[in-house]
Order: C-alpha cells, then sequence, then structure tokens
C-alpha cells in the first residue's frame, strides 16, 4: 500500500511537470513573437502561424495516433514522444529564418497530443474513481503554472539573453523529465491485458460510434468552443474598450492563474466527495454570471476581480468536465479517448479563434465591436454544459447496469 501511494505520488508530480511544460513552451512563442519580428525578419501578421500550426499538427497527429496508443507500455510511448519533441524543441533555438522555425517548432508540435493523451492515462490508470477528481485537477493546474512560470521566464531568458535560450532551456528541461521518468514512473501495461481479451470481438462495440463517447465529446468540443470565443481578445479588449493600462496585463494574468489552481484544486474535491453534477452546475453558471458583468453589462465591478473570477470559473469547469470524461474510456481505451479528447480541443479551440476574429470589427480607437454577441454565445455554452454533463451520467450508470447485467 505505500509503495502505491509513493507511486502514485511520482506519476502524478511527473505528470503535472510534463503538463505543464508542454503547454508552457506551446504558449511562450506568441509573447516572443516581437523577438521573432526583430531577429527572424518574421512578418507580424505570420506569428500566429507558429502556435495555430503546431496546436492543428498535435490535432491532427493525435487523432491518428490515438487507436495506437493503448497497445504499449505507457510508460515507453510517453518517454519515447516526449524526448523526441524535447530534442526539436532544442532544434528550434537554431533557427535562422521564420520558415526554420516554422517547420521546426509545428514538427515539435506533432507529439503534443500524444504526450497530453498517455499522460492523462496513466493519471487515470494510477487513481482511483473516488480520487480521480483531485488528481485530474492536480495535473491540469498545470496550464496555469505554465502561465504564471514558463511565459514569464521566457520573455526574461529573451530579454536579458536571445529568443534561443528560451528554447535550449526549456528544449533541456523536457530532456531532463524524459530521464525522470525512466528511473521514477512505473511500467503501465495492465491496460494492455484487458485489450488483448477484446482484440478479435465483433461483439466489441466501438468507442468511437458509442453514446457514451460522443457526448463526452460533445461536452468538451462545445465547453472549449466557448471559452476560446472571447480567450483570444481579452487583452485586446481591456486595453482599447476598457482603457486597463498595458503595463498591468501581466498582474492581471498572474492573479488569473493563481486563483485558476486553487478554483481546481476546489473542485477535484468536491467530485471526490459524489457532488459530480453540483460543481458542473456552480461553475457553470458563475461562467455565465462573470461573462455577463464583465462583457455586456461592463458594470463598475474591478477588472481585476472579473478576470480573476472568470478564469477561476473557467478553469474550474474545464477541470470538472475532465475529471466527468475521464469515467467514459475502459482501460484499454483510455489514451486514445484522452488523445481524442485532445484533439476536439484543439480543433474547437481553433475554429472559435477564426470565428471571433471572422466575425469581430474594429473602430479606428481600436475597440473591438461584436464582442457582446460573442459573449452571449459563450454565456449559451456554459449553460448547456450541465444538461449535457446529466445525459452523461445517465448513460455512464446505465452502461454499468448493463455491465453488471452481463
Amino acid at each position: 500500500m505505500e509503495d502505491h501511494i509513493k507511486t502514485k505520488s511520482r506519476v502524478l508530480r511527473l505528470a503535472l511537470l510534463i503538463n505543464m511544460l508542454s503547454i508552457g513552451t506551446l504558449m511562450m512563442v506568441m509573447p516572443l513573437g516581437a523577438d521573432f519580428v526583430q531577429y527572424l525578419n518574421m512578418k507580424p501578421e505570420h506569428i500566429g502561424y507558429i502556435s495555430g500550426g503546431a496546436t492543428f499538427a498535435s490535432a491532427l497527429i493525435g487523432f491518428f495516433l490515438a487507436p495506437y496508443l493503448d497497445r504499449y507500455d505507457r510508460k515507453s510511448a510517453l518517454i519515447l514522444f516526449l524526448l523526441i519533441r524535447s530534442v526539436v524543441i532544442i532544434i528550434c533555438g537554431f533557427s535562422t529564418t521564420q520558415n526554420e522555425l516554422l517547420f521546426w517548432f509545428v514538427l515539435a508540435g506533432c507529439f503534443a497530443g500524444p504526450i497530453s493523451g498517455l499522460t492523462m492515462a496513466s493519471v487515470i490508470d494510477i487513481t482511483e474513481v473516488k480520487e480521480r477528481g483531485k488528481a485530474i485537477a492536480f495535473v491540469a493546474s498545470g496550464f496555469s503554472l505554465a502561465a504564471i512560470i514558463i511565459v514569464p521566464v521566457s520573455l526574461e531568458l529573451s530579454a536579458h539573453f536571445s529568443w534561443q535560450v528560451t528554447f535550449f532551456l526549456f528544449g533541456s528541461i523536457g530532456v531532463g523529465f524524459s530521464l525522470l521518468s525512466y528511473f521514477y514512473f512505473p511500467s503501465m501495461v495492465g491496460h494492455k491485458v484487458m485489450g488483448d481479451k477484446v482484440v478479435g470481438d465483433k461483439q466489441q462495440p466501438s468507442m468511437i460510434t458509442s453514446p457514451v463517447f460522443i457526448s463526452a465529446l460533445s461536452i468538451v468540443g462545445i465547453s472549449m468552443f466557448g471559452h476560446f470565443l472571447l480567450v483570444p481578445n481579452l487583452s485586446t479588449f481591456f486595453q482599447f474598450n476598457l482603457h486597463f493600462p498595458r503595463e498591468q496585463i501581466s498582474v492581471l494574468y498572474l492573479l488569473g492563474g493563481v486563483a485558476s489552481i486553487f478554483s481546481m484544486r476546489l473542485c477535484g474535491q468536491m467530485l471526490d466527495k459524489g457532488w459530480i453534477t453540483q460543481t458542473v452546475l456552480v461553475t457553470s453558471i458563475l461562467v455565465a454570471v462573470v461573462t455577463f458583468i464583465g462583457f455586456l453589462w461592463q458594470g463598475n465591478w474591478p477588472l481585476y476581480v472579473v478576470f480573476t473570477l472568470f478564469m477561476a470559473s473557467s478553469s474550474a469547469r474545464s477541470a470538472s468536465v475532465s475529471a466527468i470524461t475521464s469515467r467514459v474510456p475502459l482501460p484499454h481505451q483510455r489514451a486514445a479517448f484522452m488523445s481524442y479528447q485532445g484533439t476536439l480541443s484543439n480543433v474547437a479551440a481553433g475554429l472559435a479563434s477564426a470565428v471571433s476574429s471572422l466575425y469581430l470589427l474594429s473602430d479606428p480607437a481600436g475597440r473591438l465591436i461584436g464582442i457582446e454577441t460573442l459573449a452571449m454565445v459563450t454565456i449559451g455554452c456554459a449553460l448547456i454544459v450541465p444538461f449535457m454533463v446529466n445525459i452523461l451520467m445517465n448513460l455512464l450508470a446505465r452502461r454499468q447496469q448493463t455491465a453488471l447485467q452481463l
């Protein structure tokens, strides 16, 4: 028992670090855009191709590799993908043109999807259902930590040394995490045993056509789409529509990141106590209310309070949804399911970003026109999620009853 607790602790901590690094290296390229313009002669309008291309590559490769990820030891597969991605990130630092950087960074993005799927599948494997909400919230806080730690560090390194140093450092850290995983990550092959039992069984239903799978991914897609209708435009909206000082934007995101960590931990504990539909309902209502206050009403609430609540409630809702959908795949389907989920998340986020870019206009002063309409769609998506979660929970209960009868 004590050995299992130690192993679980190591897996969760390594999963958190790997998740933070994977997300952070994707996030850091946008703030470094000005340096790419200066030193690589990159056009400002092409900066979005870097993160966008990497995100699309992650979604595409994750989708095609998903059916194969559960055939191997999770430890071996994770180390392989993490090591390759880390080496490619280091190679990015040797780029001398924008095309070279774009090629190598998109290539690095190809491995982000499988890494995410394998990491989350390992977390699910090592934790019991009654502890899974807190565990997934813990690992999901890597997103907030990436915004709090990796993005500011990359900006400071680039300012004091060079933009290349950021890729050399974080790529080397990835190699270090690969070594830590080799020594401290347990071999995970239990899922293969169950997978071997169902191979060739024509009676075995396909995961991707099951109502439970479709319902779970629909919840993820709607949640992410509503969120990313607003997220890419927050900084512009705050500065030009609300006249928030540019120099305080970093403080705003820091507070939002810290609040997100605490809110996800709290929701994880609530989920583990069995308050599943209640947690999703409360967090979804909070997202809707804060969105209304911040983007439609635009009253006298301080932006620090509104934005912090927006980030905290959105992160808590996302972590809660992830904890619930983690119950959908069977052990031999977990890596595939998490990879499919990551693919859909990236596609939904990219589609929402594109829709917002096409819909929004700006006046001569830079104020965004149409943000209120997008906010209403975000509120609608937030309010739909609890009803869909209730449907998913009923489907899961029905599947469990059917399994007991067999």
